[in-house]
C-alpha cells in the first residue's frame, strides 16, 4: 500500500500587509471618531436652537403680559441658567404665572446663554454660540431677539474675539499684544492696552438709521480700581482720520469707566453708558452719546482695559449687532 503524505499550505500575512492594515483601521477609526464629534456637535447646536427658542417664546408671553420685557436677575452677570421666568421676572423664585420653570444651560458646561435687557425692556438679546452651525444658521455667535434670530458683525464678517491675531491697534496697522486664555475662555490683556476689532477691509459699514448694541463681558483680577471702556471708532466716507467721539476721543457707548464690582467676577455690559437703549441717529453735539456723528459711515470695535492701571483684565463674548 502506497501511504500519500499530504501536507497543507497556508498562506500568511507579510510585515508590510499587516503594517497597511493597521494603517487603515487606524485611518477609519480616526475618521469614525472624528465624523461622531461633529455628530455631537450638530446635535448640541440643534438643542440650542431649540433652548434659546423655548426661552425666546417665555419672553414674548412674559412681554405680552408686562408690556416689557424682564429684567435681568440681580447681581449683574448673574447667569441666567436653572432661574424661573415667571410674572415675578427672571429669578431663583417662580410667581403665580410661570412662563418657563427652568431656563436651560447650554449643553457644555460652564457655557452660559447670556441675556441682555435693552432699552428699559423695549427689547432683549440672547446670545448664544453653535459649534458646527445648524439648518440657515452658520457657525459662530448668534443671537434671539424679538425679531427672531440674528447674526453679529463680527460673526458675519468671520471675526473671531477668541484669536488674538483679530486684536489690532487703533489704527488697525499692528497686534494689539494679547493673548487667549485656555482656562478662563477668554482673551488676556495685562496693564492698560486700546484695541480695535474689524474686518479684513478695515472697518464695519454703519447705517446710522439702524439701531446698533454693543456687549461683552469683562473680569479683572487684583483690584478694580482701573477702568474698562467699549465702544466704537467712527469715520466718514472720505477720510481714514477718526471723526468726533460722543463723548471725547471715542464713541464709549458700551461702557465708559466702568468698574466692576468685585474681582474674580464676570460683569455683563451692553450699552450700559447710554442706559441700553441702542445706538441711532446722527448730532452734532458729542454730549449726545447715544447718537453717531453726523457722516459716519464706517467704524472699528473699540475696547480698552485697565486705563491707567495696571492690573489684568479678561475679556469673552463680545458683541456688535444691529437691528
Amino acid at each position: 500500500m502506497i501511504v500519500q503524505n499530504h501536507k497543507s499550505h497556508y498562506s500568511a500575512f507579510t510585515l508590510v500587509e499587516l503594517l497597511v492594515v493597521i494603517a487603515i483601521i487606524g485611518i477609519l477609526s480616526t475618521l469614525s471618531v472624528v465624523a461622531f464629534n461633529n455628530v455631537r456637535a450638530k446635535a448640541r447646536d440643534s438643542r440650542r436652537l431649540s433652548d434659546v427658542r423655548q426661552i425666546g417664546m417665555g419672553l414674548e408671553m412674559y412681554y405680552d403680559d408686562k408690556g416689557v420685557y424682564p429684567a435681568p436677575p440681580t447681581p449683574t452677570g448673574t447667569p441666567i441658567t436653572g432661574l424661573c421666568l415667571s410674572n415675578l421676572g427672571i429669578s431663583s423664585t417662580c410667581g403665580a404665572i410661570v412662563y418657563l420653570q427652568k431656563i436651560p444651560s447650554d449643553p457644555l458646561s460652564n457655557i452660559h446663554y447670556t441675556y441682555s435687557y435693552l432699552n428699559s425692556g423695549e427689547s432683549y438679546r440672547l446670545g448664544f454660540n453653535l459649534e458646527q452651525g445648524s439648518g440657515d444658521w452658520p457657525a459662530g455667535t448668534l443671537a434671539m431677539g424679538p425679531n427672531g434670530i440674528s447674526q453679529d458683525l463680527l460673526a458675519a464678517n468671520g471675526i473671531d474675539w477668541r484669536d488674538p491675531n483679530n486684536w489690532k491697534n487703533t489704527s488697525g496697522s499692528v497686534l494689539c499684544g494679547v493673548t487667549y486664555d485656555q482656562d478662563r475662555k477668554a482673551i488676556k490683556i495685562e496693564n492698560n492696552r486700546t484695541c480695535t476689532l474689524a474686518p479684513a477691509s478695515g472697518y464695519f459699514p454703519i447705517d446710522t438709521s439702524r439701531k446698533y448694541y454693543i456687549e461683552a463681558e469683562y473680569l479683572t483680577e487684583g483690584t478694580t480700581t482701573y477702568y474698562f471702556y467699549l465702544g466704537t471708532i467712527s469715520y466718514n466716507s472720505t477720510s481714514s482720520s477718526p471723526l468726533p467721539g460722543h463723548p471725547g476721543t471715542y464713541d464709549y457707548f458700551g461702557a465708559s469707566a466702568d468698574q466692576p464690582t468685585s474681582t474674580n467676577t464676570w460683569t455683563f455690559v451692553v450699552n450700559k453708558a447710554i442706559g441700553g437703549q441702542p445706538r441711532t441717529g446722527e448730532s452734532a453735539s458729542t454730549s449726545i452719546w447715544y447718537k453717531w456723528h453726523p457722516g459716519t459711515a464706517w467704524a472699528r470695535v473699540l475696547l480698552s482695559a485697565n486705563y491707567n492701571g495696571t492690573q489684568t483684565t479678561y475679556i469673552r463674548n463680545i458683541r456688535f449687532y444691529v437691528e
